[in-house]
């Protein structure tokens, strides 16, 4: 079974992936990295746009950034439930 841990590690750090005989860098994850901005590149050559709790739970279930741009083509669009979504949500602030 696949989880976010597959690829952003169990810290949710993140780090280099290997999926599909292709190599990628997975996000850090973790909230507080999501809402400062601190997360990774966004596209092109601007920073990371700061995530919001409603854009974290969009990026999983829609894969979209807040800046409206599509996630990267590894992340899968989960569905969940709303209680899911905010019980991951606050597992993701637990992480340090």
């Amino acid at each position: 079974m696949n989880t976010c841990a597959s690829c952003h590690g169990a810290d949710g750090r993140g780090g280099r992936v290997r999926m599909m005989m292709r190599v990628f860098e997975a996000p850090d994850i973790r909230y507080e990295s999501l809402i400062s901005g601190e997360h990774g590149e966004g596209h092109g050559e601007e920073e990371a746009v700061p995530y919001t709790d409603e854009d974290i739970k969009r990026a999983i279930t829609e894969g979209v950034e807040p800046d409206g741009e599509s996630l990267e083509w590894p992340m899968p669009r989960w569905t969940m439930s709303d209680q899911d979504l905010d019980d991951l949500l606050e597992f993701l602030k637990t992480l340090d």
